[in-house]
């Protein structure tokens, strides 16, 4: 997040003008001129959001946590004395 505005001004604009560098490979799916560059960010974004997510969703632990953690209410309640 830090470098988004790097990253949108001066790699991504610049690339989806017309006759940049990614317009040949993205220009179909964000189209070419003001605002693609940050079109095609926030594209990439989201699909790397997906990857990680489907990622961290194998891993059992991470999947499991509701059932493996317990309640913090139930907690309290069974450790207070009546």
């Amino acid at each position: 997040m830090l470098m988004a505005g790097f990253f949108a001004d001066r790699v991504f604009e610049p690339s989806m003008k017309s006759g940049g560098s990614l317009t040949s490979s993205f220009g179909w799916l964000v189209g070419i001129g003001p605002g693609a560059g940050m079109a095609l960010m926030l594209v990439i974004s989201g699909i790397l959001g997906v990857l990680i997510s489907l990622g961290v969703y194998g891993i059992s632990t991470v999947r499991d946590v509701e059932n493996i953690l317990p309640d913090h209410d139930a907690q309290a309640l069974i450790s207070e004395p009546s």
